[in-house]
């Protein structure tokens, strides 16, 4: 089953998406927006990585697809069915990616479906402090700012602070 947005459709990750997930991983500019750290990654250990992804009903991992084409992924995870809530990702391939308004499309489609077709009522992320691209994603698509992690992420020598947002499933 795929889910289906204005523009990009949410699918399941496949090996053909490896390059795109590849180029994400290693970029540092992407990195450094991120939360989180990693190691640099290879062209085999990425290959292994899809290969060994199954069905885990906490996280929800799906590439944002244009035209047959992966430009990024989008994620629920630590999705929590008793308390109706999980975390939501997106992340974007390079340049060719970002400013067509498919992470709008991405964010808006998985959230629509955490809330209908999962039954959340809670929908959440952390963006760190000099991530301006996202946390204006995240405004533009109803998410509200709840509070400030202070020093939460180390990246290049430096503590910076990390911003919690949330959306609410009103009908839920």
């Amino acid at each position: 089953m795929n889910i289906k947005g204005k523009e990009i459709t949410l699918r399941a990750i496949e090996a053909m998406d490896n390059p795109m997930l590849l180029k994400i991983i290693n970029d540092d500019a992407t990195e450094y927006m991120l939360g989180g750290w990693s190691f640099p990654v290879s062209k085999k250990s990425q290959e292994d990585w899809t290969e060994s992804l199954n069905s885990d009903k906490s996280v929800l991992r799906c590439a944002i697809d244009i035209q047959g084409k992966g430009v990024g992924v989008a994620m629920l995870t630590d999705i929590d069915y008793k308390n109706g809530n999980a975390e939501v990702h997106i992340k974007l391939a390079l340049d060719e990616a970002r400013g067509r308004g498919y992470g709008t499309d991405a964010l808006s489609t998985i959230v629509g479906y955490a809330f209908s077709e999962l039954r959340l009522k809670c929908v959440y992320a952390r963006i760190s402090m000099h991530n301006t691209p996202s946390r204006r994603l995240f405004k533009k698509c109803g998410f509200e700012e709840e509070g400030v992690m202070r020093s939460r992420l180390f990246k290049k020598g430096e503590y910076i602070d990390v911003i919690s947002f949330s959306k609410l499933n009103e009908n839920g």
